[in-house]
Parts: C-alpha cells; sequence; structure tokens
C-alpha cells in the first residue's frame, strides 16, 4: 500500500470461493509482511500460518469462531457478548486465542458502534434470519454493536488507534475490485 505495488497479483475463476483461495494466499507469508482480511477469508488455520512465518494479520472477527482467554492460568473459553457487557468505554483491546484447536494468539479490538448503526445491523440481521428461517441469538445481536477485529501485530507496533485506522484501507481493495469489474 505504501508504495502502490502488487506484490502479488492473480485472476481466478470467479466460481472459486474465498477462503479455497486463502491457502494461496498465504503461501506468500514472509516475515513483516501484513495481510488486511475481510470476513471471506476468515481461516483459523490460515492465520496460524501466517503466525508461524512471522507475518502480521488483521480481520473482522467472524463472531462464531471459539475464543480462548487466560483466566487463572489457564485458558479457558471467552463468552464475547457477556465479556462486552462489561466494558466500561467506547473501545477495549484484550489478548486472546483463536480456535479451540489451532489456539492462535493474537489481540482482540473492539469499538462500539453508534446506535443508529447498530439499530441497523439489527434490523439487516433479523430480516436475514428470518428469510432463512432462524431467529438471531441475543449474544449476535449483542455483538453487532461493536466492531470487532482481530490482529497479531503486537501493541509495540500498533497501538489500538491504529488497528481502527488500517483496517479501512481494504474499502481501497473493494474499490479497485468494482472498477475492473465495471471496465
Amino acid at each position: 500500500y505504501k508504495r502502490s505495488v502488487f506484490d502479488h497479483f492473480a485472476l481466478t475463476p470467479w466460481n472459486i470461493p474465498d477462503q479455497k483461495y486463502m491457502d494461496s494466499v498465504v503461501a506468500l507469508a514472509k516475515q513483516g509482511i501484513l495481510f488486511l482480511f475481510d470476513l471471506g477469508y476468515f481461516k483459523i488455520k490460515a492465520f496460524a500460518r501466517i503466525a508461524d512465518a512471522g507475518a502480521y494479520f488483521l480481520s473482522r472477527l467472524n463472531h462464531q469462531t471459539t475464543i480462548l482467554h487466560t483466566a487463572a492460568e489457564r485458558l479457558q473459553p471467552l463468552e464475547l457478548a457477556s465479556f462486552l457487557t462489561t466494558v466500561a468505554g467506547s473501545c477495549i483491546e484484550t489478548p486472546i486465542f483463536l480456535g479451540a484447536k489451532e489456539q492462535v494468539a493474537c489481540r482482540l479490538v473492539a469499538s462500539r458502534v453508534p446506535e443508529p448503526i447498530v439499530n441497523e445491523r439489527r434490523r439487516k440481521a433479523k430480516k436475514k434470519a428470518k428469510k432463512k428461517g432462524y431467529t438471531p441469538s441475543k449474544s449476535h445481536l449483542q455483538l453487532l454493536a461493536w466492531n470487532l477485529f482481530i490482529t497479531n501485530v503486537p501493541h509495540t507496533i500498533w497501538k489500538r488507534e491504529a488497528v481502527f485506522k488500517a483496517y479501512p484501507l481494504r474499502w481501497q481493495i473493494e474499490l479497485i475490485f468494482k472498477s475492473w469489474k465495471s471496465y
């Protein structure tokens, strides 16, 4: 992004899902590289491989992911919706582990969303759930009040605020895709 240069570029068939292509993307991991992912690329095994290569990732959090945290010197499941109800301020950062098997060490960085946006997110979630024949869980509806990010970039490199500034760069990538599809 800083150099305005593509390090890797590939055209793939339109019917290959992002998660399937993820393994090819992860093979590019080198020490110090940063990967910005949207939820289509959310794959815990891939995050583990990126971390093992000494590279970094930043992604939104899939709310259905198993999250662990250290409590009483042991890893224990973290019920995120309940945990976030204890947050007094508008932002939180805490160390977590992703996945029951992989246990990828990272940081959860979260910020509250303004009420009108929360209401719109909940309305859309309920509409989608109704269309698919289920009811969204109370916990899922609570989590919609937050922007939830995960990253393994150390706090010494990126403060919490840097995460909130870096993730929107992902939108620049989407704009490129949109312009390519239009022309």
